[in-house]
């Protein structure tokens, strides 16, 4: 747990302490106290909303090399490649006029040390070099023999598997990277997170094969 991660815990504490002493005095019938309380609430939630966007809007964007592993506590995800798919009634993605489809190869993994995992909120986005993105297609491709993995399967100790993600991406983009979804809340609200609002999300490197 990071710094920003405790600041942000303290900071609603903080505010449910306030809360409960508003509720106080009100019952109390002490106005002019309720009135004070509520003002220091409205300051330091207007406070910590301004460093939000500011950090958020002012932070650079973290990118993940190729197979360098991005962490949502401990469970991880890396990007390795990108390549073109040929067109195939196999493809999960339905065709489109003017588009391709391209397969990314992700690794999920797990960190911890004792229990089994599943990340069921987490969902990529491919990130072209404009700037656009493109959800992955309906379902995942199959490998060889073994039946394909999700990015929601769940993990146990220490354990990884990969997963080969088709998008749909028009004739002219060009894929950069990915996109991680995953516990967006209360991120969106921590300062200095990643999933912040205003702030772009990190950005996992894709090398294109073709």
């Amino acid at each position: 747990m990071q710094l920003t991660d405790l600041f942000f815990l303290a900071s609603v504490l903080f505010v449910f302490i306030l809360l409960i002493r508003i509720a106080i005095a009100a019952l109390r019938r002490r106005w002019a106290s309720a009135v004070r309380i509520v003002r220091l609430l409205g300051v330091f939630i207007a406070g910590y909303a301004v460093v939000l966007l500011l950090v958020g809007f002012s932070m650079p964007r973290r990118t993940f090399a190729s197979g360098e592993r991005e962490c949502f506590d401990d469970w991880c995800v890396a990007a390795f490649n990108a390549t073109p798919a040929e067109v195939s009634p196999k493809l999960p993605c339905p065709p489109t006029p003017g588009s391709d489809t391209w397969v990314a190869v992700v690794e999920v993994s797990s960190d911890a040390k004792r229990v089994r995992q599943r990340a069921r909120d987490a969902r990529v986005e491919l990130e072209d070099q404009s700037g656009q993105r493109y959800p992955a297609c309906a379902a995942t491709l199959q490998q060889g023999a073994q039946p394909p993995h999700w990015l929601n399967d769940e993990l146990g100790p220490g354990e990884s598997f990969r997963v080969w993600l088709p998008f749909r991406v028009p004739h002219t983009a060009t894929p950069a990277g990915l996109v991680v979804h995953h516990g967006e809340y209360p991120g969106k609200f921590i300062i200095g997170d990643d999933q912040s609002v205003l702030h772009r999300p990190a950005l996992l490197l894709l090398p294109t094969q073709p």
